[in-house]
């Protein structure tokens, strides 16, 4: 490929970053390994500004080897994403972009074994909400806040202890899941079905027991979510953003307005658990820090009336943490004052960064975290 040699380059990123990382592929400079935030130029000969030329001749690489779908999405939406797997290597979650009429290419490294959820360093809630037999469980947060690799030890989680049949719809399947204790069929789309909306419907059909999907972005998606929930199955799926009350606010906006009230009637009798999580540079390295939100009879009432803004869901997340419920801040409080987080950086990611900086003012200048 022009002097640019692709498996090589993912062998690098793999010794570089054997948890997770990103290979970036820009015309203008060299070819970038990206690790726990942190970007670093990988010095080669003649790759010192990769070239319009050499970042298409990669791109289409990438897209011979992707599904067809994929190909047709870049023209069409300027981007594509898709699963890319390298013999001996590793497998790598593929993104094709247009940026300035030339190819960029970003490839995040997936882990060949699926973490177990002991190995995370989430809170027992999340184990125990593997558990639930029907209903729905959320897993939030933005870009590169480990929601995919959560949720695939849930999987690993609910397939390891429970004789089910589940099903995953995922654009596109990263983790690989073998059959243990359950069934497992994944289905990924652009390959074995069209499109999200289409594989949960037939879901519905499939006698799954357990249904994982992909983000869902589109108001039909959301329907079937509910409906797939309200026929008897646990559904698990992911939404962006930084804490419950600003998940569960983008997925009522899927709704058209008339239709919201319903909706959060519906997903107030099926929602079961939503966690929202980001990663943040803590004493020992990277570390999820997440939010636990549990159905109670006062969750479910406040989701169901609309009344969740952030600022209210936190003053219900600390009382109710005696029934298990935990807030986003109410943890980054925790890590500041053992020492695991400066105050500067739990501020930085915080929710609510006025009121936990008044819980902080005794910390003064925080620890050295």
């Amino acid at each position: 490929m022009l002097g640019l040699d692709l498996p090589g380059l993912l062998g690098s990123l793999q010794r570089a970053a054997p948890g997770s990382g990103d290979l970036l592929l820009t015309v203008g400079c060299p070819p970038r390994v990206l690790v726990d935030g942190e970007g670093s130029p990988i010095p080669l000969p003649g790759l010192e500004r990769l070239t319009p030329f050499q970042t298409e001749a990669v791109a289409l690489h990438l897209l011979a080897l992707a599904p067809s779908a994929a190909a047709a999405r870049l023209r069409e939406q300027g981007a594509a994403h898709f699963a890319y797997s390298v013999s001996g290597v590793s497998r790598f979650r593929a993104a094709v972009f247009s940026q300035r009429g030339t190819l960029a290419v970003a490839l995040r490294l997936i882990p060949e074994r699926t973490p177990r959820l002991h190995e995370l360093g989430l809170p027992p809630a999340v184990a125990e909400a593997c558990r639930e037999r029907n209903g729905v469980i959320l897993v939030n947060g933005p870009g590169r806040s480990g929601r995919t690799t959560t949720l695939a030890a849930m999987i690993s989680e609910i397939n390891a202890e429970r004789s089910c049949h589940l099903i995953t719809v995922e654009d596109p399947i990263e983790y690989l899941h073998r059959h243990m204790s359950a069934t497992v069929n994944q289905r990924e789309v652009g390959i074995d079905v069209p499109s999200l909306a289409q594989g949960l419907r037939d879901a519905l059909w499939q006698s799954a027991q357990v249904l994982v999907a992909s983000e869902v972005q589109r108001e039909e998606e959301a329907r079937l979510l509910l409906e797939a929930a309200e026929t008897g199955a646990l559904v698990l799926t992911t939404l962006r953003g930084f804490d419950t009350a600003s998940a569960l606010a983008r997925f009522f906006a899927l709704f058209p307005p008339a239709e919201r009230v319903e909706a959060r009637a519906r997903l107030a009798r099926s929602l079961r658990w939503s966690f929202s999580q980001q990663l943040l540079s803590a004493e020992g390295g990277l570390r999820p820090v997440v939010e636990v939100w549990r159905a109670t009879r006062t969750m479910a009432d406040h989701v169901a009336q609309g009344d969740m803004d952030s600022a209210t869901m936190a003053d219900l997340l600390r009382d109710g943490e005696s029934e298990g419920q935990l807030g986003f801040d109410r943890v980054l409080e925790t890590l500041v004052r053992s020492g695991e987080l400066t105050v500067e950086a739990a501020l930085a990611a915080s929710v609510l960064p006025r009121q936990l900086e008044l819980r902080l003012l005794d910390v003064g200048g925080g620890g050295e975290g």
